[in-house]
């Protein structure tokens, strides 16, 4: 058989396996498998690894006939599956359809300015002190509210938080220890930020916030605001893509989880899949935080593969190199010109 006759024949059959066509391994001497001089795949010299994976076959069909009857119907099993995708598809369109807004406010004890970035509008805009009440009705009108420490600033505000779902978007994992020796790494807000999003300064910093407030400085004081709303929102869409954060200090890179995020919501896992399944592509951003006007300038359309490893589906861009997963920022099914994606 054509090695791509071969490997059709186990895709069709087995969701993750390591055949490939240009395999190299049944090259070597005593292969159970022969490379013909038309390259095509014939059985080998080694009888006896044939014969063994024969005979392990056959021990594996009679253990699945042994403990068959132990097993559940697989119908009851497929329709049971099937009612839970479809409660989790149910509860994702729910999600989807909830306002957000996420808050930046200072003081965060006695808020004199409060910025809010509406997520479905990609709106914000910044209250001073004679309009903290609007903004107290406009955080009202939301049914997520995120934020840094978001209960105790909802509470400072007089915000009841009601049955709304709320975003803390502090650390969710306050420190972490480096080594033996019990040498500890204080995480930061800011130092996630910069690991997910690659923003070099996120937040404002304290100090020159006090001194705009001070001197009255609205203009400078509105923009850093505002600055500081964008970037924890291209932080809380980070999390929601992926299911978690990154943490990147020295030697360190790893994924922390982002408890903002519902399991039933989509992500970026959601989308490879589903546009492996269909044949189609995504259009990815990649690299840094992508610009709040045009979010999709630096797209690129990538394609959806098996991992070389045979394990899990890898993104590949159109030079034919593999996207590490955690460089992406955003992510959207393409068809033609219509597209759908994580919002």
């Amino acid at each position: 058989m054509s090695p791509q006759d071969v490997v059709a024949f186990v895709d069709a059959r087995a969701r993750y396996h390591l055949l490939r066509p240009d395999s190299a391994k049944f090259r070597r001497s005593r292969s159970a498998v022969r490379v013909g001089d038309d390259g095509r795949w014939e059985i080998g010299d080694d009888r006896e690894a044939l014969l063994a994976a024969r005979r392990e076959v056959v021990d594996r069909l009679e253990m699945a006939r042994r403990w068959a009857a132990a097993r559940p119907d697989p119908i009851v099993m497929e329709a049971t599956r099937n009612a839970y995708e479809r409660q989790r598809a149910a509860n994702a369109d729910r999600l989807a359809r909830m306002t957000r807004v996420l808050i930046r406010a200072f003081p965060a004890k006695a808020p004199q300015a409060v910025a809010l970035l509406d997520i479905g509008a990609h709106d914000v805009r910044t209250y001073l002190a004679g309009e903290i009440q609007e903004a107290r009705d406009c955080i009202a009108a939301h049914d997520i509210v995120g934020a840094v420490e978001v209960r105790p600033l909802l509470r400072a505000l007089g915000v009841d938080p009601g049955a709304r779902r709320l975003a803390e978007l502090g650390p969710p994992q306050k420190s972490r220890t480096l080594n033996k020796r019990g040498r500890t790494l204080r995480i930061t807000t800011s130092m996630l930020i910069q690991g997910s999003c690659g923003m070099a300064c996120p937040l404002g910093e304290d100090r020159k916030l006090e001194t705009y407030l001070r001197e009255s400085r609205t203009a400078p004081l509105r923009r850093r605001l505002e600055a500081d709303a964008k970037a924890l929102f291209h932080y809380y869409q980070y999390g929601r893509l992926h299911g978690a954060v990154r943490l990147r200090w020295g030697f360190l890179d790893e994924m922390v989880p982002a408890p903002w995020v519902h399991r039933d919501e989509p992500g970026l896992d959601h989308l490879k899949r589903q546009a492996f399944d269909l044949g189609q592509s995504l259009d990815v951003v990649v690299g840094g935080a992508p610009g709040w006007a045009e979010p999709w300038a630096r797209r690129e359309r990538c394609s959806v593969e098996r991992d070389p490893g045979g394990y899990g589906l890898a993104l590949i861009d159109e030079r034919g190199f593999e996207i590490d997963d955690r460089d992406v920022q955003l992510a959207r099914l393409a068809v033609g010109d219509d597209t759908t994606g994580v919002p």
